[in-house]
């Protein structure tokens, strides 16, 4: 599921005195909020064009057994 199509550059932005070269605040957002929203099995992928950030893509899973005890 792709969340953002954003590929304005960055523009010096800096948190705690680090400077980012490839990503500006509102990416940084998005990709804290993606983060936030996966479950106990996912992943978040940073998929660039260009060497810019195009896509943010939120891989949610689930367990397919309903007892806890098997083999995780």
């Amino acid at each position: 599921m792709g969340l953002t199509d954003n590929t304005s550059r960055a523009t010096n932005l800096s948190i705690a005195g680090q400077r980012f070269k490839k990503l500006n605040l509102e990416q940084v957002k998005q990709i804290d909020e993606a983060l936030a929203s996966i479950g106990d099995y996912g992943e978040v992928r940073l998929i660039l064009q260009h060497g810019e950030l195009r896509y943010i893509n939120k891989v949610e899973s689930q367990k397919a057994w309903k007892n806890c005890d098997h083999a995780t």
